[in-house]
């Protein structure tokens, strides 16, 4: 495979914020993520405890111009990075450098590395093939974009729900986020520390968490959503949901789905999004109910360092 030498990669600088949103722009929905159409979104993402932007983000330049990313996510505690590439210039010349240098930083931080891609990423997909990659999940984007209309919620005798009203809730919030998830394909335990900076952070809110607690004030359910409202269309997300495991089996996984969904509603979004493993059943019948349907896919990758 021949490689092209009209570009150069460092290492990501502040300095890059601007520039690098309006690549990330310019490149269209690619990968995992649906990366912030807003500089102080932006910001806040790369200012997760985790990322650590200026080591773990290589820029491709061409002169005076970003052309092309790879973020490597480092996810020691299960032994996993998580990596990312990205270019608005056609070919596979610099995205294979871009994932040879994010392999390379990763094996520096876990020995498993996973790399995602999405549907229409199919000339990618075969490069990553070729490169020894195995494919191992997929996961489904669904979208709601049209008659945006409350849903019936159904709440079962005992239970309550509401927002979440501080910060002293938080390591309550993050026993179930982490208890809820635990099994779950790619998941990373979070600390305390780490949702808090994701409540703290640009355009997030406390507001944005919605909870069912049981008769005993116990947090048995959770929603997080997030409004991107400094954007035309406003677009409202579904992030992560779930039930305490304890708690299973009476009926709060649609009653925590259908709540997210209403409480977006009432924040006048134009359209929700969210994503839903491929091998989780119940939630994809959920919201097929409510009316989403899949907007695309994205195929998770994975190699041995």
């Amino acid at each position: 495979m021949s490689i092209q030498t009209n570009f150069q990669l460092r290492n990501f600088k502040w300095s890059d914020l601007d520039q690098f949103q309006r690549l990330l722009h310019d490149i269209g929905r690619h990968g995992h993520k649906d990366w912030p159409s807003d500089s102080d979104d932006l910001r806040a993402e790369l200012e997760f405890p985790r990322v650590q932007p200026k080591q773990n983000i290589a820029i491709a330049n061409r002169g005076d111009q970003i052309i092309g990313y790879a973020i490597v996510e480092p996810e020691t505690n299960i032994g996993r990075s998580v990596i990312s590439v990205g270019s608005n210039t056609p070919g596979l010349a610099i995205r294979k450098q871009l994932i040879d240098w994010a392999t390379i930083r990763a094996a520096a931080l876990a020995p498993v590395v996973h790399l995602s891609t999405r549907d229409n990423e199919a000339e990618l997909e075969n490069l990553i093939g070729q490169l020894g990659w195995s494919r191992v999940r997929l996961y489904k984007k669904l979208a709601l974009i049209s008659n945006l209309t409350f849903t019936d919620v159904a709440i079962p005798s005992g239970f309550t729900v509401r927002t979440m009203l501080g910060l002293d809730e938080v390591p309550e919030l993050t026993y179930l986020q982490n208890a809820v998830f635990k099994e779950h394909f790619g998941y990373s335990p979070n600390t305390e520390d780490e949702i808090k900076a994701r409540l703290l952070s640009a355009h997030s809110s406390i507001d944005d968490i919605v909870m069912i607690h049981d008769s005993h004030e116990q947090l048995v359910a959770y929603c997080w959503t997030h409004v991107h409202d400094h954007e035309m269309p406003k677009i409202g997300r579904i992030g992560m949901t779930g039930v305490l495991p304890s708690a299973r089996k009476q009926g709060l996984g649609r009653v925590i789905a259908k709540s997210g969904f209403n409480h977006l509603i009432r924040r006048k979004v134009d359209a929700v999004e969210l994503d839903v493993d491929s091998e989780n059943a119940a939630a994809i019948r959920i919201y097929s109910s409510i009316g989403f349907t899949q907007s695309s896919q994205v195929s998770w990758w994975e190699r041995s360092l």
